[in-house]
Formats: C-alpha cells, structure tokens, sequence
C-alpha cells in the first residue's frame, strides 16, 4: 500500500493486473491488428495510449481499493458489502442491457425486472468472488501460478471472442481477469514494495496512468485503439474524460434542412392513370453492388432484367444498417434521432423499437384516404403493434422472432394481387432472404456464395410478382424493389450488419419500374427517406411537414430535381451525413470521427479528417448542426443506444 496525499491510499495490485492486461492486448495489437494507414509512428501511439489507459483504469481501481480498504480495515463485513456493490453498480453500467434481453428472454413477462436485477446482482459477484479466489489462492506455492493462467486465459479468451464488437462482455471478461490476476499476485507485490525500485515501479504505473488519464489521444490513434476489441481503456476514457473532435460550424445550409412547414403537394404530371396498384418489395441485407455487378448477371436474371427496363437508383442509401431503424426511418420519414425510442414487445421479442412514437407513417395516411394497404412482413416486428411499418389495414407476420420464408410471403401476396380490383392498392413485403447464416440457398461454398445464392431466391419471387402486375396491371402498377440494408463480408474489421454506417452497409440497390417511367440509370444520391413522399405522391397524396425525404416521382419523369433534404444514416450512436462528395461519421460512443472522399475513395479507407483537407471538419459542424436542430427534444430522454 502506498501513502497519498488527501488521505488517498493506493493498492499496488490493481496496476500490476492492468500492466499484465495491457501486455495481452499489446500481443493482440501486434497479432491481428492490420498495419496503420500512418505506419509505425501510428503504430507506436497505439501501443503507447492503450497501455497508459489500461493502466488508468488500473490506477483508478488501485485508488479505490486502496482507500476504501484503508476506510474499512476493522469492518469486513462492510467491505466485502461494498465491493459487491461496485461490482453490481459496474455490471448495471457496463452489460445492463444485454442482461436486460436475457432476462426479458428467459423469464418474459412481469417476472422479468426481478430476473433483471438478480442477473445484475449475480454478475456483480463476479468481481468479489475473483478477487476472494485469488486471494485464497495467494496463500499457497502453486495456486498463484494456476490463478494467474486462468486469468491470462481470461484475457486471452476476451481478445478471441467477437471481436468487432461487444465491448461491456470485453470488459467484463478482462476486469474478472485482472482481479482474478492481482488478487493472486498479492505476496509478491507485497514483496516488491518491500523494496525501493519496486516503489518506484509502481509509482512509475501510476503516472502512466495518470498520463492515460490527463492526456487526450488523437482521432487517428483513437480509432487504431479500437480497432482491438480488448481496449478497456480507450472505452473508460471515452465515456468519461476524452472530449469530442473539433468541428468548423457554419457553412452547411443543406444539412441544416428542416421538414418543410407545410404539407407538400404531389407532383401535377401523374406516373399513374387511374387507382395505382404499388407493389413494394425489401430485401433484407442485400448490398447495392452484389446486385448491380454485371458478373453476378446469370445469377440474378430478373434484378439484371430490371437494370434494363426500369429506373435504377445507382447511390440509394439506407438511413440505417438495422432493419427496424432503416424500415421505420422509411416508413415514417424521420431519422433515428428524430424518433422516440423505448423497450417494446413480449420476451425474446423485446427490444427497442419506436412504437409509442407518434410521427405518422405513410400506410396510416393511405389507408385514412380509401386506399386499401396490406403488407406480408418477413419478421415479426413489423406487426402494427412495433410502430415500424404501422398503419396497414391487413397484415401477415411470423410469430416469435422466426423468419417466414420467400414462399410463405410472395404465395399469399400474389393471391391477394389477384383479388384486387378497381380501387387503389399498396401491397408490401419484407423478404428474409438473404440473412446468415445463409442457409436457404446454396448449402456449399463461400459465405459470400450461399450469400448471393439467397439473393436469388428473392430474385426469383419478385419476378413471379412482376408476371402478375404485367400480366393484370399493365397500366396501372408501379414496381419498387429496394433492401433495408447490406452485408458486410470482412470490409472493415466486420461481418454481417448493424454494426458500422460504411457503404457496404448503406448502399442498397432501388429499382422503380412503371409503364410511364423511362428505363434508365439515376446517379443522383436518394435515401430510403424519400420512399415514403414518392409512394403518397404515386397515390395523389400530401406528404405531411413531418416527412424528412422528398418525392422521386419528379425525378422518375426525367425533370431536374433539386433534392434539398440531407441524406443521413444512424446505427449504435454512430452517425453518418453525405455532404457532397464526402461521407463524415461519427461515433459517439467512442468519440471519434472519420471522413471520406467517396469519389476518390470508395472503399473508405483513407480517412480525411485525420488530413489537412478542410471539407471533413466542415462536413462534421454541417452533421452536429443537423441533428442539433432535428433531433428530438423531451425531457428525461436522449437517443438511446440501440444493439
């Protein structure tokens, strides 16, 4: 133990457990993390900041320890008490909503807060029972060794598991390791501070600590450090002392677009003559360049086909990389943040969704003006009662979290097709294919292989919709195939969706085909956003102030169109705006920004803000501006953090 001033006392263990922690993620850093854009002098930075903030959690762990031990040494009882409730108090912090779902999952119902607080409680005990074990184990000659390997495994375990994401089970893993590792380690770090370079050697942690504290790291080196999944560190200073990059505010009047103050009138030249009959196929997780690529032709016929004979939207984007927050987003008009959020649905079900939320979606508004709207919805959260898609006079969804397949939902939609009529129709349908693991096409091959295979199954039905709109509605129909979202397939660091707002997750393909719509490509940027005013403006219909996105339908008749409203996407507090040529996002939860030329660079690996060029911290004031005047206001509530 080691004197402070103030009274403070400092327990040397916790830092020898946050040095042995930040040797594993140097290890990690060295093994699997790529070779910086920057080279070795990023590199460096890397290795510096995340061992002096490791050693920070460590020193502040140490000080804790240190000075509550001191305050409680003739109360145990009163000591383990509140070791337990810090360990409860950080398990509420750091997995209280993972352990929220599982108890939601496990015991649904109103039994559920109860296991929510015992799963809080039960993890709580994880750092008082390491800490107990490794105390035990300290008294013996060979039980250090053996608690030291577990805790090493530990360590080792957290950097194997999910790595590109997941950060409150990293660190829950790595804290139980650490404490597990000093607790174990207690006679010869008593040993060590016998001795004047063993002080020294502490005192020395200590101040890298402090530095990992005090000193900010660059936006280039924070995002190096998360690039390891075990940056305990970078994630405490991030949540508690970093501070935002900067911005350059002022020169954005296009992202500062608000919903405009009266409702928009439809277009005078009508797509459709007579009672439109709109059929509006999603597919899930299908990315714009799986579809548009001329090689993977044979492998979707009818998408293929579509390039030729309708208008296809080259730079559609989704507003997010979750299928509930792209198709709410699409369905209602308005961004994520602009949406009020809560828990919402019945065991493994309950998740967060915006269905107290009271912004109309645009099936609400057919339906209330005589048209008849039906959707066969691949999931069950587009069920009316979610708030994602509501406002549908009939509807057919899976129970449970199940995934209908394509044959489940285009069989009875084409049934109800030909029982349509005279009167105006909208018919939806959210196709579950493709999805991992990739299972309902090709069983043999690649991921990316069986991936496209269950492309084209959806493929495939969206044709045997289309024989029946030309086949019944030749005048009359209008065609609008898109995705929620895409797939990630190592770009990045990850896999699958909803974790990052890159354009392997944003870019989404958008096929609008109608007899009076000439077959070309439209290179100009839309947004998922801009679905809803283009359907009411199919129909006839205002699009209500509250609506963010604008109508195609000018755009579809060939006529120049000056698409004012910005193209925003949102995921996991991360944040993305297109402000001309470049894409700004940034996250902030771990508080750092990146920029892209996506003429330039497409791919978005070279990351602008980290340059001299001036447009990505104007781009990032043109984003903070926006959602600083969009986003929703209500007392008690910030945008949550959606999984």
């Amino acid at each position: 133990m080691l004197r402070l001033p103030f009274r403070l006392r400092l327990a040397a263990a916790p830092l020898v457990g946050a040095l042995l922690l930040a040797i594993a993620n140097a290890a990690d850093i060295v093994a699997t993390v790529r070779w910086p854009p920057g080279g070795a002098t990023v590199r460096a930075s890397h290795h510096a900041f995340d061992a002096m903030e490791t050693l920070g959690v460590g020193l502040v762990a140490a000080l804790l320890l240190g000075s509550l031990g001191r305050a409680l040494r003739h109360r145990p009882a009163l000591a383990k008490l509140t070791f337990f409730a810090i360990g409860a108090a950080l398990s509420f912090l750091v997995l209280g909503q993972d352990l929220h779902h599982q108890a939601d999952f496990l015991v649904p119902g109103a039994a559920s807060p109860l296991a929510f607080a015992a799963f809080v409680l039960a993890c709580g005990a994880a750092l008082p029972l390491a800490y107990a074990i490794g105390t035990r184990a300290s008294r013996g000659r060979i039980l250090p060794w053996i608690a030291l390997a577990l805790a090493c495994g530990g360590m080792v375990t957290s950097h194997l598991l999910v790595r590109d994401d997941y950060a409150g089970l990293h660190a829950a893993i790595d804290s139980v390791s650490a404490t597990l590792a000093f607790a174990a380690l207690a006679r010869p770090v008593a040993h060590l501070l016998a001795r004047r370079r063993g002080r020294l050697a502490i005192a020395a942690l200590a101040l890298a600590g402090a530095a990992g504290i005090a000193v900010s790291p660059s936006n280039r080196t924070r995002l190096e450090l998360f690039r390891a999944p075990g940056a305990i560190g970078a994630w405490a200073m991030a949540h508690t002392v970093w501070p935002p990059p900067a911005a350059v505010e002022g020169e954005n009047e296009a992202p500062l677009a608000k919903p405009p103050a009266e409702p928009v009138p439809p277009s005078r030249d009508r797509l459709i003559h007579g009672a439109p009959v709109v059929v509006m196929i999603t597919i899930d997780a299908t990315r714009a360049d799986a579809v548009l690529d001329p090689k993977n032709a044979a492998a979707l016929p009818f998408m293929t086909e579509l390039r030729r004979t309708a208008a296809t939207f080259t730079r559609a984007i989704s507003p997010g990389s979750q299928t509930s927050v792209s198709l709410t987003t699409m369905f209602s008009g308005r961004y994520f943040s602009q949406l009020y959020w809560a828990r919402h649905g019945h065991g493994s079900s309950r998740f967060l969704y915006a269905a107290e939320d009271d912004a109309p979606r645009f099936p609400e508004i057919l339906t209330a003006h005589g048209v008849k709207t039906v959707m066969f919805g691949g999931t069950g959260f587009l069920a009316n009662q979610y708030g994602v898609a509501r406002g549908f006079e009939e509807t057919k969804v899976p129970e449970g979290r199940r995934h209908a397949t394509a044959n489940e939902l285009i069989d009875p939609l084409i049934s109800r097709l030909n029982r349509v009529g005279r009167e105006p129709t909208f018919l939806y349908v959210h196709l579950m294919e493709p999805h991992a693991p990739y299972d309902r096409g090709k069983r043999h091959g690649t991921e990316f292989e069986r991936y496209l295979s269950e492309i084209g199954v959806a493929d495939a039905q969206v044709a045997r919709v289309a024989r029946v709109l030309a086949q019944r509605f030749p005048s009359r129909a209008v065609l609008i195939v898109s995705a929620d979202h895409g797939e990630a397939f190592g770009e990045h660091g990850t896999r699958q969706h909803t974790k990052t707002l890159y354009d392997e997750l944003l870019r989404v393909p958008l096929f609008i085909r109608a007899g009076r719509v000439p077959a070309r490509l439209i290179d100009t940027r839309v947004t998922l956003a801009d679905i809803g005013p283009t359907v009411l403006d199919l129909f006839g219909l205002d699009t209500p102030p509250t609506f963010m996105g604008q109508s195609l339908v000018p755009l579809l008749k060939g006529h120049p169109t000056d698409l004012t409203r910005p193209v925003v996407a949102e995921g996991r507090l991360r944040r993305a705006l297109y402000f001309g040529d470049v894409k700004v996002i940034e996250d902030l939860r771990r508080k750092v920004v990146e920029a892209y030329d996506l003429t330039r660079d497409p791919d978005e690996l070279d990351n602008l803000f980290d340059t001299a060029d001036p447009r990505a911290p104007r781009a990032l004031g043109a984003l903070r501006s926006f959602f600083e005047a969009n986003a929703l206001r209500r007392p008690g509530y910030s945008p949550p953090y959606k999984p």
